[in-house]
């Protein structure tokens, strides 16, 4: 589980991230005034989880699928 920082987005680094990678969310605990949860890819490196709200300090859970 990760918790945003505040500012509604958090980086997680993972070196098996591909451009095929799927990452499902799931807001854990609800802080602040939550967002949609979207996320960007930077394949071998880490993916962004970012929320529609800069104010959201939720605490977000992610399962990553890798699609062939």
């Amino acid at each position: 589980m990760l918790p945003f920082g505040g500012g509604g987005t958090v980086t997680v680094s993972n070196t098996t991230i591909t451009a095929n990678s799927i990452i499902y969310l799931t807001r854990k605990t609800a802080g602040g005034t939550i967002g949609d949860l979207t996320y960007t890819l930077s394949a071998a490196t880490s993916f962004t989880i970012n929320s529609a709200s800069g104010t959201d300090t939720s605490t977000v859970s992610f399962i990553i699928v890798e699609l062939n």
